[in-house]
């Protein structure tokens, strides 16, 4: 099950790990508001865990992108025994390491954003967003319909650092756990000083706390997806072996 973050939908999010059909049933996630769901006036990552959890009936390996990990987070809390392994990448958890210089910015230039985000268009607020995370954007660039609605739907989230996980759950849940980020190698300095220092700070907090296994993925920023083959291979790997690290003798990747 794929769930997606803030700024696309699922088709968008996961498109290269389409080959992964050939392996595992891919069930892709619209979070509500998002897609081919229904718009909502408020998106909340409860919300969002509470759409999930009867979506696990039959047991699922849950993999979250961003603001979407968030609620797979809760979820896996919340039905333990349906989750056949749960894999987040970059969850804007920043509550979990708030004293962190670089979260502390980070989330103090995005609660600024939402602040006044009534009065932006999303192009101006999408270019917002990317610069709090040292990333070049322009404004005036002109989005397309769905493109423009997953924007306008992410300006109604609630703000992750708002979110507070059960911890002690997550560690006790009897299914293995992944965190997965980018290294942010590829990207400009003020990227890796902002978005790349938050997020990694998170990420191992994350790990630390969950006992989860954590790979940072070079060449990718905070969408390590979209590189294709390199994420699918660690991916599958996880769901079919419990643990991303290669066989002896092979290379990371």
């Amino acid at each position: 099950m794929l769930v997606h973050g803030s700024f696309g939908w699922g088709e968008e999010t996961w498109e290269a790990q389409g080959p992964l059909a050939a392996r595992f049933r891919l069930e892709i996630v619209d979070r509500r508001g998002f897609g081919d769901s229904p718009p909502a006036a408020r998106v909340d990552f409860a919300r969002d865990a509470a759409d999930l959890v009867p979506l696990l009936a039959g047991g699922a390996h849950l993999v979250g992108h961003s603001y979407g990990a968030i609620g797979c987070l809760l979820a896996a809390a919340a039905r333990p025994a349906a989750v056949r392994s749960l894999t987040v990448i970059e969850p804007p958890l920043f509550g979990l390491t708030p004293d962190e210089p670089a979260v502390r910015a980070l989330t103090a230039a995005l609660r600024e954003l939402w602040g006044r985000a009534e009065a932006l268009s999303p192009e101006a607020f999408r270019a917002g967003f990317l610069q709090a995370l040292g990333l070049s954007a322009t404004a005036g660039l002109r989005l397309k319909p769905r493109a423009a609605a997953a924007v306008r739907a992410s300006m109604a989230e609630r703000l992750p650092d708002e979110a507070e996980l059960p911890m002690e759950a997550l560690a006790r849940g009897p299914f293995p756990r992944l965190v997965v980020s980018g290294a942010w190698d590829v990207l400009p300095a003020a990227a890796r000083a902002r978005g790349r220092a938050a997020f990694a700070a998170v990420c191992d907090a994350l790990a630390a706390t969950t006992g989860a296994e954590q790979v940072v993925v070079p060449g990718a920023g905070h969408n390590p997806q979209r590189l294709g083959a390199p994420f699918n291979e660690l991916l599958a790997r996880f769901l079919t072996t419990g643990t991303a690290r290669p066989p002896t003798g092979q290379g990371t990747g």
